[in-house]
């Protein structure tokens, strides 16, 4: 709560009352999208302007380490996953030409090996820098979010 103090104090001198602030803090904790807290701040029964709460969501997603923090964990939790299936599909071939034995839909298991493994190097480096998003999800079905 130390790094959000300052911009509670700041907007608290410029007039806006202390629940608007409270709920923006926790809404940015919680990862909410931007347009879902603007929007909610500029509803009547809250009463502030467009321009005061995009300034201070800003802030705050500053203070609290980016606005899509949590969005990456996402890609994270993908290329693990990935890389994963494409380090099991690559022990079974090696596993297989090494002792012996029939490799069963060797076309496939090649496949699953070599796009698991770039797969999940390609979704981690997106997470690492940061730009991972919900549109890249290899899951989604949906495409408006």
């Amino acid at each position: 709560m130390k790094k959000f103090a300052t911009v509670k104090t700041n907007y608290l001198l410029k007039g806006v009352t202390e629940d608007n602030i409270d709920y923006a803090i926790s809404a940015v904790k919680e990862g909410t999208k931007r347009e879902f807290i603007l929007e909610n701040l500029t509803a009547d029964y809250r009463g502030m302007d467009y321009l005061q709460g995009t300034q201070m969501l800003e802030e705050l997603f500053a203070a609290n380490g980016g606005e899509f923090k949590k969005e990456n964990r996402g890609g994270i939790v993908y290329g693990i996953f990935f890389l994963i299936m494409g380090f099991l599909a690559a022990f079974y071939i090696f596993y297989v030409l090494s002792y012996g034995g029939i490799l069963f839909q060797p076309v496939v298991v090649g496949v699953v090996a070599v796009a698991g493994i770039l797969g999940g190097l390609r979704f981690l480096y997106l997470s690492f820098i940061g730009s991972y998003r919900d549109s890249h999800e290899p899951l989604n079905d949906y495409n408006d979010v």
